[in-house]
């Protein structure tokens, strides 16, 4: 009989053992906060760096949301491709300077969009319709001359003479510049991407949509449009976030109008920005207040799947252990 009872509780051990590991894999995008991380087996990532506008929060959310859909640990798209976490995707972690947020992206991501982690749904009656506030697709994996006006050839030009040079003028973001197949470039690794209110407007479903660039970070809230603080000083650029303006600023806004600085030298698969909350998006139940707003988190589905696996497995194991042993 103690046999027959300790090999029950092996095999019901060995069923629980093989399903936790499946668990911890479903939900190994999340940290212990229910923000992103890269899965396991990611080796290469980017530092992406956001300066979320005060007037982003509401009763909603309190934090920054990331979304992509192709490369690593991607979101779900609307047709169907990519991974199971819907709009509003992942939560941003919280940096150490009020209102900045960043995520480690696996680097093969091209595009992403910056968002207050709300999803608006679908009822444009409802007031949640419009808090939900995103950018545009955002380039993440490199700028060329051409793909940006706040850098132009001149900046180009100087950067790559340092670069062949001593790499004075590169600080400490050296490491960011390379020559790739379009030319002189550098990627976006640690730096921050920042809204422009003026360049806001207004999409086909009637929602704001908000146009930003990419600017070296210093750390502290400083940023600026060169590699190094003092060059961005110089050159009138140095800004803080705190600069940032808390309210909207009451500029006429276009509908369907929008100028974006998406790099024509980075061509992607891309679905509209505002497609992520599309029809065929699962529209989260949205929370009455902080950040969660009643989504489920990426793998909190899988794992509910994997649990009733788990509880299927488990009553098998003890009725075979039962009839084997009877």
């Amino acid at each position: 009989m103690t046999k027959k009872l300790l090999s029950l509780l092996l095999a019901v051990v060995l069923v629980f053992s093989m399903a936790s590991v499946a668990v911890i894999s479903a939900s190994a995008a999340l940290d212990s906060n229910g923000r992103y991380v890269p899965s396991e087996g990611i080796t290469e990532t980017n530092r992406y760096y956001f300066a979320m506008p005060k007037y982003w929060y509401s009763e909603y959310t309190d934090t920054a949301g990331i979304y992509w859909w192709g490369g690593s640990d991607a979101c779900g798209a609307v047709d169907g491709s990519g991974g199971t976490t819907s709009w509003p995707g992942y939560k941003a972690q919280v940096s150490d300077v009020e209102d900045v947020y960043y995520v480690d992206c696996p680097a093969d991501v091209t595009t992403i969009i910056w968002n207050n982690f709300v999803n608006g749904g679908q009822d444009k009656e409802d007031p949640i319709y419009t808090v939900a506030v995103q950018s545009q697709n955002v380039p993440s994996e490199f700028y060329c001359d051409g793909d940006s006006d706040l850098y132009g050839t001149e900046f180009f030009d100087a950067m790559q003479a340092s670069f062949e040079g001593d790499k004075t003028a590169l600080g400490d973001f050296a490491n960011n510049f390379f020559e790739s197949d379009y030319g002189f470039a550098f990627k976006m690794d640690n730096m921050i991407f920042v809204i422009d209110p003026e360049l806001t407007s207004e999409n086909f479903e009637g929602k704001l949509t908000y146009v930003g660039d990419w600017y070296f970070y210093f750390g502290e809230g400083w940023y600026g449009t060169y590699p190094t603080k003092e060059a961005s000083e110089a050159a009138g650029t140095l800004k803080n976030v705190n600069d940032q303006p808390t309210t909207l600023p009451d500029i006429p806004v276009t509908p369907g109008e929008t100028t974006t600085t998406t790099a024509a030298t980075v061509p992607a698969p891309s679905p509209d920005a505002t497609s992520a909350v599309g029809s065929d998006a699962t529209p989260d139940t949205p929370g009455q207040g902080g950040t969660d707003n009643g989504a489920i988190p990426t793998g909190d589905v899988s794992t509910a799947v994997i649990l009733f696996v788990i509880l299927a497995l488990a009553s098998g194991a003890i009725v075979f252990a039962r009839k084997k042993f009877n």
